[in-house]
């Protein structure tokens, strides 16, 4: 088993905001987003909101 590691809240932040960019870049190529990952994208978006 791995141990684990702790991520302060800055760092976490950080790569939470990394990994959303390169989604947004890659899903806007996309044309049509099916349904469920339309909702999804539409709830991250709304936390994200909540959060600023």
């Amino acid at each position: 088993m791995r141990p684990s590691i702790d991520i302060d809240y800055k760092h976490s932040r950080a790569i939470v905001q990394e990994v959303g960019e390169r989604l947004r870049s890659i899903l806007r190529e996309e044309q049509e987003l099916p349904k469920p990952i339309r909702a999804l994208m539409a709830r991250l978006r709304e936390q994200e909101e909540m959060e600023s």
